[in-house]
């Protein structure tokens, strides 16, 4: 074998080595499998989880206007501007009723409120009606209205003012609980509650609730905040003391958000309010 074979036998040797080392050494860059399902999120499960939420977000808040009444019936001869403020007469109040029921709204109390609630039956056209402080004619004159057209509504009562002139006895009291309607506390004595704290608030919250049970045989659930005043710890007393729903003066939207029913909003009404107008 020649000098020059031998020189090339070994230069294709070290080639061969050196290539070997070469491929032993390389990284490995093999890439696992990608689950591209893992990746990729799923659209309609993501669809769903929104409508839930969405749902539930629709569910805290129905639509029902509360509206607020006092005095119904006729005016006394001498009557001041806070007393023709606070009057609807009794044809004007028939006229809100008519409208109302010709119109396919469901008119009721909290008390069935709650019940539909907890049915989940609660209706589109929904309207409550609410009486502050429980004068008689509530009873003489908004009461037969209000069975001609077989619907209810919350009576807000005074607890200490109960038998006495100008508000209901406790007979008219019952009477009321017997016609479908609901008794709810407006205090013992109507001060401005926002003024009061400790035993002296949780006395105005709780008495006039035990009162008004012995005198209805009915659960009171319903509370409205005299005058309107309150303050975060009023609201906190009036949960304490075992009430579910808690009425303010201030303007309606038509909403009650039922995350939150201790301050639900009202329409006031009052001599020549539009009703048509004010539920649209």
């Amino acid at each position: 074998m020649s000098r020059k074979t031998k020189r090339n036998i070994f230069s294709f040797i070290i080639l061969a080595a050196l290539a070997g080392a070469a491929i032993l050494l390389w990284p490995n860059t093999s890439v696992a499998p990608v689950n591209k399902a893992a990746e990729i999120p799923n659209v309609s499960q993501t669809v769903s989880a929104t409508k839930v939420v969405e749902e539930q977000k629709e569910a805290a808040q129905i639509s029902a206007s509360v509206l607020m009444y006092h005095h119904v019936g006729s005016l006394p001869e001498k009557a001041d501007t806070i007393r023709k403020g606070l009057t609807v007469s009794a044809e004007e109040f028939e006229s809100h009723i008519k409208y109302l029921v010709d119109n396919d709204y469901q008119v009721m109390s909290f008390a069935k409120l709650d019940t539909l609630i907890s049915q989940k039956k609660v209706p589109k056209k929904l309207v409550i009606l609410t009486f502050d402080d429980g004068y008689d004619d509530n009873y003489n004159d908004a009461l037969p209205i209000m069975k001609k057209y077989s619907v209810s509504g919350t009576f807000f009562i005074i607890s200490n003012k109960v038998d006495s002139s100008e508000y209901m006895n406790q007979d008219q009291l019952k009477g009321l609980i017997l016609a479908g309607n609901e008794i709810g506390s407006h205090s013992v004595s109507h001060p401005s509650l926002e003024k009061y704290n400790g035993q002296a608030l949780e006395k105005e919250l709780t008495k006039s609730k035990e009162d008004l049970e012995k005198i209805t045989g009915s659960k009171i659930i319903s509370f409205c905040y005299p005058a309107g005043k309150y303050n975060d710890d009023t609201v906190k007393a009036v949960k304490d003391a075992g009430y579910k729903y808690a009425v303010t003066t201030v303007s309606s939207n038509g909403i009650i958000d039922l995350d939150n029913t201790f301050t639900i909003p009202r329409y006031r009404i009052s001599t020549g309010r539009n009703i048509e107008v004010l539920l649209k």
